[in-house]
This record gives structure tokens, sequence and C-alpha cells, in this order.
């Protein structure tokens, strides 16, 4: 009985003593009743008042699943639903006049996406690569997470708070962020408008994935999580959003997905490819594709079976091991040899069907004509589209910040230095 006590008054000033220890950051989370979003201003690794704003936020999460399962609504979309609904419904019309099919086969290759990788950090040799810190909990939250459901329990008992916690298990910032799609709220890197530009002046349909990888690279000064989490704050700034295939953004990106037709959830390609990738790109390749099941599970009761969504999700998170391994082993360094393929976009049987074999591999930059598949000086696709970029050049890294982007539109140059021939 004693031992109870003792444990019992042990457990209550240690309670006590957090709670004065976190003093504004716990002032932030009363002030908060109902759960509401907060949007960083600026880059920061660390942001106490985010932290307070994510724990309430996170609050609403088991009732918003529930509701999603039981409903079949997303409630967390914030923008008119009527409009919403009736675009998804035309588009639906569309598929299925097309014959709309999933397709059941691999669309990417990790491997010789890591090259094509490799190659762009090759191209712009004054930008030195780095790993780069990824966002975390402030100490204050740290040290409220030992005790905060118990707090906010207490809160909801006494009619101070409306939402029940959710138990957060002291899982890291990164994971609990990109399972909700709220990095671009909470995670910011400064460069997500900057990105945004560079992109919108690509041809609709012509933004391949090195081609966002090279944007973001450049922009972040070779920071990779600072690379990969703009591009990923870029593609999933509104995941819940309905018509979200609509967006004039994503309608420059290039369709990943092995279907039938472009019907099939090109968003959710891009946005999971690289917010798994991301995450694997930072942790261990157990902890990376044990995240990539969890979404195709969670994807499986929400929105039904998608094998590629599948594909996409445990390849990002292969890809995303890979691209650390590149840069801890310093893979980065080695020039490629003609071995080391390119050609990361693998060919769609569903498309392909009756073409001749070969079908898939690069195209020579000279003739235009199906290649074997080795890498060869040349330029890239946007470049063998007329759309060749000056920043492209690997000489140029210290002006490619200022280029104007929009001068895709005009005539490829007369020197091509990218060589990847990417179909």
């Amino acid at each position: 009985m004693r031992t109870r006590i003792l444990r019992l008054t042990v457990v209550i000033l240690l309670v006590g003593m957090a709670g004065a220890f976190a003093g504004e950051f716990k002032d932030w989370l009363k002030k908060l009743p109902v759960a509401e979003h907060y949007q960083q201003d600026g880059f920061r690794l660390v942001d106490p008042k985010g932290d307070a704003y994510l724990i309430r936020m996170l609050d609403t999460v088991p009732m918003k699943l529930l509701s999603t399962l039981v409903k079949g609504d997303y409630p967390q979309a914030e923008i008119d639903r009527e409009r919403e609904l009736k675009a998804l419904e035309a588009q639906q019309k569309q598929a299925a006049a097309a014959g709309f099919k999933i397709g059941k086969t691999r669309p990417i290759d990790p491997d010789r996406l890591v090259n094509a990788f490799r190659q762009i950090i090759q191209q712009y040799p004054k930008i030195v690569p780095t790993l780069g810190e990824e966002h975390e909990w402030s100490p204050e939250a740290k040290r409220y997470l030992w005790y905060g459901f118990w707090h906010r329990l207490g809160r909801v008992v006494f009619r101070r708070q409306k939402e029940f916690p959710s138990p957060l298990f002291l899982r890291s910032k990164l994971f609990l962020l990109l399972a909700c799609g709220w990095t671009s709220r909470y995670a910011v890197t400064g460069q997500e408008q900057a990105l945004t530009a560079r992109l919108m002046s690509y041809p609709d349909r012509a933004v391949q994935i090195h081609d966002l990888f090279r944007e973001s690279y450049v922009l972040n000064h070779g920071n990779l999580y600072l690379t990969m989490l703009t591009a990923e704050n870029v593609l999933a700034s509104n995941p819940y959003r309905v018509d979200r295939q609509n967006d004039p953004l994503q309608k420059k990106l290039a369709y990943l997905r092995h279907d039938t037709c472009e019907f099939g959830d090109n968003y959710g390609a891009w946005y999971h490819f690289f917010g798994i990738a991301l995450y694997g790109l930072v942790r261990a390749p157990a902890v990376a594709r044990a995240v990539a099941e969890i979404e195709s599970l969670g994807s499986l009761f929400l929105e039904g079976a998608d094998k590629q969504e599948d594909y996409i999700n445990r390849i990002g998170a292969i890809f995303g091991r890979k691209l650390n391994r590149m840069f801890v082993n310093g893979d980065w360094r080695r020039p490629l040899t003609a071995a080391d393929r390119t050609d990361y976009m693998l060919p769609n049987p569903l498309l392909d069907a009756g073409k001749a074999p070969g079908n898939g591999a690069p195209k020579s930059p000279v003739s235009g004509q199906t290649g074997s598949g080795e890498i060869r000086p040349g330029v890239d696709q946007a470049a063998q589209t007329g759309q060749a970029d000056d920043a492209d050049r690997p000489d140029d890294a210290d002006r490619a910040d200022s280029v104007d982007h929009a001068d895709r539109a005009g005539q490829a140059d007369e020197e091509p230095t990218d060589p990847m021939n990417l179909q």
C-alpha cells in the first residue's frame, strides 16, 4: 500500500514539475479549447508554438478517421465540397467511359532513379550535397509528451477542450506530419514558392521526378532532407482536396502510374513517393518499409485497393534508403558509367502492348530513335522537346538560382550537357 502511495506521489510531482517547465508551451495548449491549424511563416527546425498546435490537431485525427470509414468522407477538405464532388463525379464518368483499369506492373526502377539523382548532383559541382537535419519536437514538447495525454484527458473531463486526446507514443514529429499530410504547415522550408514558380514554367505533363529533384536541390543548396521536404510540401499542400487533380501544378506533372489511361490518382502517386522517400532517407530501411506497408493498408480501407499506390509506396521506401546510402557511401562522387542506366520510368505494358521490343529505353538525342538503354551525352526529356534550361549546364550552378525558367519554352541549348535521355 505504501509503495503504491509513494509511486503515485512521484508521478504527481513529475507531472507538476514538467508542467512548470513547459511554461509558455503549456499556455498555448490552454488557449486552444478547440483544435485549429497553424501555419509556419518561415523555416524553423524547432518550433514550440507549432508543436503545441500540432499536438492539439493530432487529437482530432481519430474521430476524423472514424468519420471517413463510416461516411466515406474526408472532413479535412477545406474548399467548396459541392464543387469538389461535382468535379470528382465528372472524372469518374470519364474514367468509366475510357475503360480505366489499374495496372499491375512496377512503374519506377529505384536503382536507375538513384543514378539519375547522382547525375544531377554531378552536374552542379559547386553545390556539395549534405544529408541535413530533420524537424524535431521542441524540448518543451518532448517533456510534455511524457505526460501530455493525461493532461489533455483532464482538460476533456473538466470541459476545457473538446477533442479526446490522441496517445502519441513519443513518435517522431516528421512521422506524424507525413502521416497526416501536414508538413506544408508545420515543417516549412522557405523554398516552396520558388519551387512552385519553377515547376509552373514547364509545359503540362512535362515535369519528371528528376526535374523536381533538380529544381529543389539547387534551391536548397544541396541539403537532401530539405530538397525532398520542399518537394513534398509543394506536392501535398492540400492532400484532402477531392478534386486535387485539377490543381494547376498537378497538370505540370508527368503521369507516373501504369494504368490503361490517365485517370488514376497521379496526385497521390507523386506526394506518396516523395513523402515515403523522404522518410526512407532519414530512417532505417525496415522502419521506412513498415511505414510504406501501413500507408498502403490505410489507403485500402479509406480508398479501396490500388496496386499502383502499393508499388509507389514500396518503391519510395526503397529509393529513400538507397538515396541515403548513395550519400553516406560517397557514391555521388563516382562518375556514372555506360552500365549505370538512368531511364527509371519503366515501360507500361498496358500502353505498349503490340509495340516493338525495346520501347521504353532512352531515345537517342541525335536521331530520336529508341536506343539500347545506355547513358549517352545528350539532353534530358525537356530538352528533347525543345524546352532545355540553361541552368542545366554543370558549370552554371552559381547562376541556377537566378535563371529565368520561363525560357523553357524557348530553344534547346546548342551544346546540351544533360546526358539523361529519359523517356
